[in-house]
């Protein structure tokens, strides 16, 4: 299910996502995120814009990620559970270490 929401983000990014999917932001972190309105699963998208191509975006880039993450048709999946439950991540690039943790991704 998860790789069906996968595979519309790198297709096509604006398009509005399928159910059970529902697309989030998160005015405060200013992170997109996707839910699963039926099982509960979380996707964080930490790509910038999410992928998509905001109004107001700043060009700042993310400390996470090196210079190399200028293309938005590329997408990287792990999951953790260091925020208490079970989340995916969306990443631009290759990580090594959790962003929200520090511990090595294996």
């Amino acid at each position: 299910m998860i790789y069906t929401l996968l595979a519309l983000l790198l297709v096509y990014p604006e398009h509005p996502v399928p159910y059970p999917w529902q697309r989030c932001y998160d005015t405060v972190t200013e992170v997109l995120f996707y839910k699963n309105l039926d099982d509960g699963t979380i996707v964080i998208d930490l790509r910038p814009g999410g992928g998509l191509q905001l109004t107001g975006q700043s060009s700042d880039r993310h400390p996470l990620f090196g210079d190399n993450q200028d293309d938005q048709n590329s997408l990287f999946l792990f999951y953790t559970n260091c925020l208490g439950s079970m989340i995916y991540v969306i990443v631009p690039e290759r990580v090594q270490l959790c962003p929200f943790c520090g511990r090595f991704i294996s």
